[in-house]
């Protein structure tokens, strides 16, 4: 039968408050949790007065690295001065490629031309670019992690090859685009799921409010 006493028994609201925070602060962490804690996390550096604009976009790029597997991550702002997209931020490629990267600037009407860079569009922010269609122009292989590797054949719908690679874009007022992230290739040489790409939408969201002309 059940204890009486048990069954009487009254919680006091400062034992509910103590579990609550103590399990806030350190229990059981899914990847969910993890991601949101590192958005967070960047959304506090973001609130920076005198906000070190390189220093926040390495700490991106490493976030989306570290929690969705991304084996490599470039970031481009656009640069008032120059008129011109510049990539500020290139990790997990080569020396080499990471010059090349840094060496290249872009024009809107670039950016917007499928022709030369085909692609597939994801969502109103995401497009996708397979190297079957050969989305790069000639002497930027180098941008790649494993170029020797490019023209390798595609298996499977959910397989990543060299070459293939995703931009999510950076938009301010009216959709205008400020940046991108391009993100290229994941450790399991898998292409991104669904789950990660809106992630890492949410966090060029927080981007574009960082870079946002005042």
């Amino acid at each position: 039968m059940p204890d009486a006493n048990e069954a009487l028994k009254v919680v006091e609201p400062k034992d509910v408050a103590l579990r609550m925070r103590l399990d806030y602060s350190h229990g059981m962490k899914d990847h969910t949790t993890k991601v949101i804690e590192e958005i967070a996390g960047l959304c506090a550096k973001a609130k920076q007065v005198n906000l070190d604009l390189d220093s926040f976009l390495k700490d991106t790029a490493d976030i989306i690295s570290r929690l969705f597997g991304i084996a490599s991550v470039a970031i481009a702002v656009w640069d008032p001065a120059l008129r011109a997209y510049k990539f500020r931020i290139a990790t997990g490629i080569g020396q080499e490629g990471t010059q090349l990267y840094k060496n290249m600037s872009f024009t809107k009407e670039q950016i917007l031309d499928d022709r030369t860079y085909p692609c597939y569009e994801i969502s109103k922010q995401t497009k996708l670019y397979l190297s079957e269609d050969h989305p790069y122009v000639e002497g930027q292989e180098s941008t790649f992690a494993r170029p020797a590797l490019i023209g390798m054949k595609r298996r499977s719908l959910s397989d990543s090859l060299e070459a293939d690679y995703l931009c999510v874009f950076v938009k301010g007022s009216d959709d205008e685009i400020l940046g991108w992230f391009e993100i290229s290739g994941t450790r399991l040489r898998k292409l991104p799921d669904v789950t990660a790409i809106k992630w890492i939408e949410l966090i060029a969201c927080i981007l574009g409010a960082v870079i946002h002309p005042k």
